[in-house]
């Protein structure tokens, strides 16, 4: 790759921050292999990604005159210590017909920015030499890889600093390992590590199974691949690959799903799907096959190393912006489109074992990327992604890290200065929900592996996908976009059909967004029928919490105890006593809002998040049921010009001294708070959850007619209570 003679001359020498690029096909033209005198054919960076934009996501924009994209040109202010840089960014222009109506509105191309770095700050650069035409480590030497590996076991004193730390004894294997150890393309075992301990550390594979049958272990052929070992000619092309790279490594043992676990009827899948946290988060490191879908795919690929190598600019002559250094072109969102968007990372099995492994090769489509708790890198950047390319990266990074981590009692080091345990949990919820699984009945278990770390350093108890503590809070999850008629837990499919309650999150599909806790100090939240916090009622009573302080995490998971399995509600309905009340679901305009009405508040805009698309037709849609689950009160200061009004501004924690006398304010008392909406179950006092929404603002007044129960028998007094509202089952 470089940077053609147009972009070079009417971008970085302009003497504008902004202007238009080029037409649709002057970009072709800078996009098509040109050979410089003396070197190889190369194409521009910017005009073929560009090109490949538009032919990809609006090729009718091909047909257009006019130049599809303007582009800025800017210096980013340096901070602290972070790398000096030059953006350039590319977003599409208006396009307009002769007559000045948009020619179509529906095209949209997605924004690109390319960073520009000084080379001596990203050094080592590697050259296309030293890159290869091949990902395959046995034939481009493997430099890279045994680098990465070799400086993280040498120089990254916390990124194994557990299991580094951690007596063999006491060490987590998993149930069974394949010795893969012999010359390349041998057969091997099958072992199990009770009967046949390992004797050295393990490798991991991630990868997509897809829909082509491939060689698993079974109860009929488990004698067989422990005795005599399993074919390697029956192996798929991901299983060889995978093998090859840990034996190229010098790693003697792997861990793969369908090798290690027994699949189908008589399969222990149920016991060590439980375990396949650990079996990720103790393993040296994890080999991932990111772009291929299936088990045919491999994890190697051939490759044009110049379309792998940062791009180089050096000016010809001194400019203000570029001076005469040496830059390297990077384009800015390499880390998402190459990696986190490829075939497996989409997939929200592997969510978990992203995050829970310490170490991994990811094998992509053009090149190897390196991830562990110190340094995301890749073949063109393997000194790491430079700060302004790092905002994704870096965060997953150091939960990375913190997952790995433990303090006494085995719990994951939550450090004061860092984001809190919740903002991970919510971070996390919002990206494992952005991923597709093929059966909607995984959708907790897939998560469980991380779950069971957050509840174990939180020691608060979990289920469904949500925690007991501030469960009010919890439950006014919302979805982020409406996309779906039929909750997924209601149906029938088999890919869609799961058994969740429809207050769990997990009963749904698509992106949610999990609520900041709104209770830290309360004014008001619901209870249970018992007037206590809510909870969950469990299989066998509470789960065991947090590891005790006196024993290692990892002596503790060894004994496989019902710890290790996620939670299993006894009662999927939680009891609720709340005021129940029902409004009018309007949509705004044109809009993909709705606001809830409500009877004497019609002013009032409140906010609602219906779960599901609406059919305004039916009576559940357009008037549901609604419940205020938690609120908190703030005293606002207001200016006051009347001094006789002093004496009321000490309500709540609102207090005037002496020197507040100069100004006079007054205190208005306002409410925020979250709430659920809810359609009528079939059976009596029984409900089913349709949404969420919020409140903010809202005066003592016009708080109280959202603390209104209407639909109920008032005179039941086992049922209602004027104050507390009234005992509901939400299923």
């Amino acid at each position: 790759m470089k940077l053609c003679g147009y972009c070079v001359e009417n971008i970085l020498k302009s003497d504008e921050s902004w202007d238009y690029h080029r037409t649709y096909t002057d970009l072709k033209a800078g996009s098509e292999w040109t050979v410089e005198r003396g070197g190889k054919p190369e194409r521009c960076l910017f005009c073929s990604t560009l090109r490949q934009d538009i032919e990809t996501l609006a090729p009718e924009l091909k047909e257009s005159n006019e130049p599809i994209y303007r582009w800025n040109i800017r210096s980013l202010a340096r901070i602290r210590e972070s790398l000096e840089t030059i953006v350039v960014t590319f977003r599409q222009n208006p396009i307009t017909r002769n007559d000045g109506d948009v020619l179509i509105e529906e095209a949209k191309l997605p924004e690109r920015t390319f960073y520009f770095f000084p080379e001596d700050t990203i050094a080592p650069l590697p050259s296309i030499e030293n890159l290869g035409t091949s990902t395959d480590p046995r034939q481009n030497g493997g430099r890279q890889i045994k680098s990465w590996i070799d400086t993280c076991d040498a120089t990254h004193k916390g990124c194994m600093k557990r299991q580094n730390a951690e007596a063999a004894s006491t060490k987590f294997v998993p149930t069974r390992l394949l010795d893969i150890r012999g010359p390349p393309e041998s057969d091997f075992k099958v072992i199990e590590t009770k009967i046949t301990p390992a004797r050295s550390p393990y490798a991991t594979l991630s990868h997509c199974w897809g829909k082509k049958r491939f060689v698993c272990l079974l109860p009929e052929n488990k004698e067989k691949f422990m005795t005599e070992g399993v074919p390697w000619n029956e192996l798929t092309k991901n299983f060889k690959e995978a093998i090859e790279v840990a034996r190229f490594l010098g790693i003697e043992y792997i861990w793969i799903d369908s090798l290690c676990i027994v699949q189908g009827p008589g399969g222990d899948f149920a016991h060590e799907g439980t375990l396949m946290h650990l079996v990720y988060r103790n393993s040296y490191c994890n080999i991932a096959i990111v772009d291929s879908f299936d088990s045919t795919g491999g994890a190697f690929r051939e490759r044009d190393p110049g379309d792998v190598a940062a791009v180089r600019y050096k000016p010809q002559e001194e400019s203000s912006m570029f001076g005469l250094r040496k830059w390297g072109v990077i384009a800015g969102d390499l880390w998402e489109r190459e990696l986190l968007q490829t075939e497996l990372y989409v997939r929200g099995w592997v969510f978990q074992e992203r995050m829970l492994a310490p170490r991994i090769l990811h094998f992509a489509n053009r090149q190897i990327f390196w991830d562990c708790p110190s340094l995301s890198a890749c073949e063109a950047l393997p000194s790491g992604l430079p700060s302004p390319m790092d905002s994704t990266a870096r965060p997953d990074r150091r939960w990375r890290g913190r997952l790995q981590e433990q303090e006494e009692g085995g719990r994951p080091v939550a450090g004061a200065n860092d984001d809190s345990i919740d903002e991970f949990w919510r971070t996390a919820v919002r990206k494992y929900t952005k991923c597709a699984l093929t059966k909607g009945s995984d959708k907790l278990v897939a998560m469980w592996g991380i779950a069971k770390l957050v509840r174990d350093a939180k020691g608060v108890e979990y289920a469904a996908g949500l925690w007991e503590q501030n469960l009010e809070d919890q439950l006014t999850w919302r979805v982020k976009e409406c996309t779906l008629r039929e909750r997924p837990s209601d149906s029938k499919e088999w890919n869609l059909e799961r058994d969740i309650p429809s207050w769990s999150w997990a009963s749904m599909d698509g992106l949610i967004e999990v609520p900041d806790n709104l209770t830290d100090v309360s004014h008001y939240t619901v209870k249970d029928h018992s007037g206590l916090p809510l909870a969950f009622e469990l299989v066998d009573g509470k789960g065991l919490g947090p590891a005790p302080e006196e024993v290692a995490l990892n002596e503790e998971v060894k004994k496989t105890n019902a710890n290790d399995a996620p939670p299993e509600l006894k009662e999927q309905s939680l009891k609720i006593q709340c005021h129940v009340g029902q409004a009018r679901l309007d949509q705004v305009h044109m809009q993909q809002r709705y606001l809830l009405r409500v009877d004497g508040l019609d002013a009032v805009d409140i906010d609602a998040y219906p779960d599901l698309i609406l059919d305004f037709d039916k009576e559940e849609d357009r008037y549901p049921f609604f419940a205020v689950l938690s609120a908190k009160q703030y005293v606002r200061p207001i200016e006051n010009t009347d001094e006789q009004e002093e004496e009321d501004t000490t309500e709540n924690d609102g207090q005037m001294t002496d020197d507040d006398k100069s100004t006079v304010y007054a205190q208005e008392i306002v409410f925020w708070g979250l709430g659920i909406l809810m359609k009528k179950a079939k059976k009596e006092h029984y409900f089913h959850r349709t949404g969420a929404f919020n409140f903010r603002n809202l005066s003592r007044e016009q708080f109280a007619k959202l603390q209104v129960t209407v639909g109920s028998d008032q005179s039941q007094a086992d049922i209602f209570d004027p104050v507390l509202g009234r005992k509901i089952w939400l299923q």
